[in-house]
């Protein structure tokens, strides 16, 4: 089967189905193909309509997230029946804000089907894909990296944020330094998205992309930033910090 995106054509095949067992607990597993990515699809009997809709949105989700580079690893999806089993998989109780989660190669995910608001639409549902393969795509660029040196909160949400389309309110100056870097204190979904969208507004998304590249050579976070975009971290933090205290011009 074809699907098309955004007017990019994509191919999402599937490979093969595999049933743990009988009844509706049981976990099936679908191997797909979008374009050159691998996706592997879990869910239980009960979520099998999720599953379908998982699979006709993803197409545009993974587009949408590869603008800022490949994911040459395969990325395993699964769709969680409950918040509880998403919290768990993802080991950050007590976080109701949360539908998604992902690392270097998986995605977890809430069923669309129990979202505070209801079922999920395919817009809503394709957002929130967008965005955590977009941390996907982030991580496997960088390899190692992150894992030994911070990439700031600030940009691991804001290049989520922005590539998911959401809309954030600007965000204020609320950064604390980790390991040279700066991160939002919390999820702070406002403050990622305005620092990312001023990074772009300066930088340009080809230096943004090269950035990936360098994390993806070997090269911690500040190095790589001074390297891709021509300026120190600290320094650029500084002028951000200076722009978010400004008050923002009536839109």
């Amino acid at each position: 089967m074809k699907a098309t995106a955004l007017g990019v054509p994509l191919a999402l095949l599937s490979l093969a189905c595999a049933h743990a067992g009988p009844g509706p607990g049981a976990i099936q597993s679908e191997s797909l193909r979008v374009g050159a990515v691998s996706v592997e699809l879990h869910f239980s009997q009960d979520d099998a309509a999720a599953a379908e809709q998982v699979k006709r949105v993803l197409p545009r989700a993974l587009l949408a997230a590869e603008r800022w580079g490949r994911l040459d690893e395969p990325v395993s999806v699964t769709i969680h029946p409950s918040h509880e089993g998403l919290e768990a998989a993802a080991l950050r109780p007590g976080q109701p804000w949360m539908r998604g989660w992902a690392r270097r190669g998986s995605v977890d995910l809430q069923s669309p089907r129990t979202w505070s608001r209801g079922r999920a639409s395919d817009d809503a549902l394709g957002q929130i894909l967008a965005h955590e393969f977009t941390h996907c795509v982030v991580f496997q660029a960088a390899g190692r990296t992150w894992e030994s040196e911070a990439i700031p909160g600030w940009f691991q949400e804001g290049i989520a944020t922005v590539t998911a389309g959401e809309r954030h309110p600007r965000g204020g100056v609320r950064m604390r330094p980790v390991a040279g870097a700066a991160h939002p204190a919390g999820p702070d979904y406002d403050l990622a998205d305005s620092a990312f969208r001023y990074l772009l507004a300066r930088y340009g998304e080809e230096r943004v992309r090269s950035l990936l590249v360098r994390l993806g050579e070997g090269r911690g976070f500040p190095l790589a930033f001074r390297d891709a975009l021509g300026v120190e971290l600290m320094q650029f933090e500084a002028e951000l910090r200076a722009f978010l205290a400004t008050p923002a011009s009536p839109s």
